[in-house]
């Protein structure tokens, strides 16, 4: 479960992170034959790679570094080979050349972002009021949004920080209950999400393409149904790759589901062909053996087995896990992770 204690944190240290590396902006748009992204993979993975390039059911994995698990299970270079998305979240590697080793296997990585995180154009969190010469058309006083409020300056500033300067292969949105606010109020997640799907998704006119070729990709990562959440998705549909909906059914979280059982309506609102759907991670195993809740972890690991047998009978596109890095504390590590790959493509190697 994404507490908000650790979103708090993220918040925070994302908060840092943008500032420091948005005063690289606003260069021209890139050609498409020139590419950004992580190191071409060598020859030694040929199966894995020609794995990630066939049709086949994708899995997600989210890597959680907030210290309460080891090291090695939110190392991008100890997950599973058969991973198609990790997904840094509260904390990360460091070392960026365990995120290589991950990519050269056709691992894509994505960072996620909330929508508080953002700034409008203009904003005193802006560096680019900060910039010799530059005209702000609102006024350096302004400390709201407003309806008509641009954020382009950060989706730039994302595009810079993730694409270019980090070499990761896309951006996650985690739309849900509180993560909106400061500079991004619920009316302005359209202009948000309309400038990130310049740099970011299948539509992204401004980005160029990654070492594999494609360009970065843009999650839609969400919990529930509401109006809220309609309006964030339903216009701006064709500019995701993915969505990737929480639908946990261990811990406190939002939605109420009850497993398969009600993936029905998620199919009938978000579309079978993007919709991922994710287990509570936090319920595996931790690392002394003991539970976030009683039967915690038969429970999360039961439920991620089950998706991956329905989004093979019914065609789906997708599931993975939130804190996929605490499947590392069982024997062996990642098992619970593998056996759904392993479900969904029961052919590949």
């Amino acid at each position: 479960m994404k507490t908000k204690n650790i979103k708090k944190a993220v918040y925070a240290i994302s908060g840092a992170i943008t500032v420091l590396s948005c005063l690289l902006l606003f260069f021209g748009s890139c050609t498409k034959v020139e590419t950004i992204g992580g190191a071409i993979p060598p020859t030694s993975h040929t199966n894995i790679l020609n794995y990630k390039k066939s049709t086949h059911h994708i899995f997600v994995g989210f890597l959680v570094g907030d210290g309460n698990d080891p090291f090695g299970g939110f190392n991008p270079a100890n997950s599973p080979d058969s991973c198609d998305f990790l997904e840094f979240f509260a904390g990360l590697d460091t070392v960026k050349a365990d995120w290589r080793v991950a990519q050269a296997k056709g691992t894509r990585l994505v960072e996620c972002h909330f929508m508080n995180n953002a700034y409008f154009d203009g904003s005193i969190k802006d560096p680019a009021t900060l910039v010799a010469g530059y005209v702000n058309p609102t006024g350096f006083s302004q400390t709201k949004s407003t309806a008509t409020s641009s954020y382009e300056h950060w989706a730039q500033a994302m595009y810079q920080q993730i694409v270019v300067t980090e070499k990761i292969d896309g951006i996650d949105m985690d739309i849900e209950s509180g993560t909106f606010g400061g500079d991004v109020a619920t009316m302005n997640g359209d202009s948000l999400l309309t400038a990130v799907a310049r740099y970011f998704g299948p539509n992204s006119a401004k980005s160029c393409v990654t070492a594999d070729g494609r360009k970065p990709v843009f999650f839609f990562d969400t919990d529930g149904t509401a109006s809220t959440e309609l309006a964030m998705y339903t216009p701006h549909k064709a500019n995701y790759d993915y969505v990737l909906f929480q639908s946990y059914t261990t811990g406190s979280h939002a939605w109420r589901g009850t497993g398969v059982l009600s993936f029905a309506p998620l199919v009938a609102t978000y579309g079978l062909e993007k919709l991922i759907f994710l287990v509570n991670g936090d319920s595996f195993l931790h690392p002394d053996g003991g539970e976030d809740v009683a039967g915690g972890n038969v429970k999360a690991s039961n439920d991620l087995l089950s998706y991956a047998t329905w989004v093979r009978d019914n065609n789906g596109v997708g599931c993975g896990a939130y804190r996929m890095s605490r499947d590392y504390n069982h024997a062996p590590p990642f098992a619970i992770s593998k056996q759904a790959i392993q479900i969904m493509n029961p052919a590949k190697k």
